[in-house]
């Protein structure tokens, strides 16, 4: 027993070490050659160390602006600063993640996956990316992946929503009974998400609920909808407000559904 408590500690700080690596892989070369400027002080050293941390500030600096531009749905703005980051480091979970959450706001839906599936791979342990990736899988039609892949986002963090929605929106696709859907649809509005998120799980609720005839139902949780929208990022308000005026349910002219909200991994919403 104590031998196996050894080697998870061991393998818990590894984790630790290449998690660390990954985010900031200049770290170990700058404190090394701190160590060594140290002991005996050099010009080149200096200017080695230097370089390394504005790398290092220049990277995050950029992905921090492309966060930005992607919330203030400035596409181009946020695919040049996300290019810099990954010039920086090509390995970074999180510049991967960020380009392909542009991707798929671009409508680049291959690329999209192809970034957020590497993304996923140096991170496993991150939900967030996994949520994302089953999102941008949904846009291609595979159901089946993106059930899985948001289950397991949702086993690393049992109150990410934005699993839930893509779960729920998975579980509609493959067939699964309407009551499984609506109970993962309300699960993840039980989580209290951020209002993107928020708005985007009422109106898959919406849209659920009126397809099954429940549209009283379905007008509330579209007001609700409406009444988190001010609180979202303006690609979410831009893409709603243009959705929520196509689709006219029927029976009732003052409910209005959307197909999707676009233009956001968080905000995919599938029938």
């Amino acid at each position: 027993m104590a031998d196996l408590l050894t080697f998870k500690h061991r393998t818990g700080g590894m984790r630790r070490v290449a998690h660390v690596l990954l985010l900031a892989p200049e770290a170990p070369f700058i404190a090394m050659l701190l160590a060594l400027d140290s002991v005996a002080h050099s010009p080149i050293s200096v200017l080695a160390t230097s370089l390394l941390t504005i790398s290092f500030i220049t990277r995050m600096a950029a992905l921090r602006l492309a966060q930005l531009a992607l919330h203030h749905a400035r596409w181009r703005a946020a695919e040049a600063l996300a290019t810099v980051a990954l010039a920086l480091h090509p390995w970074s979970p999180d510049a991967l993640a960020l380009r392909g959450a542009i991707a798929l706001a671009m409508g680049n839906i291959t690329e999209s996956v192809a970034a957020l599936r590497r993304a996923a791979h140096l991170a496993p342990q991150r939900p967030a990316i996994g949520a994302a990736l089953s999102g941008a899988l949904l846009e291609l039609g595979h159901a089946d992946e993106a059930e899985v892949i948001a289950r397991q986002a949702l086993e690393l963090d049992a109150a990410n929503a934005a699993a839930c929605l893509h779960l729920a929106q998975a579980q509609a696709a493959m067939g699964c009974a309407p009551e499984i859907v609506e109970e993962q649809l309300r699960a993840g509005l039980a989580r209290r998400p951020e209002p993107d998120a928020e708005v985007a799980l009422h109106c898959a609720l919406a849209r659920h609920l009126a397809g099954q005839g429940r549209l009283a139902e379905a007008a509330l949780a579209l007001s609700a909808a409406r009444a988190h929208l001010p609180r979202c990022s303006a690609v979410q308000q831009a893409s709603l407000n243009q959705r929520l005026a196509e689709l006219t349910l029927p029976g009732n002219p003052a409910i209005r559904s959307s197909h999707d909200t676009g233009g956001h991994p968080l905000s995919k919403l599938r029938g």
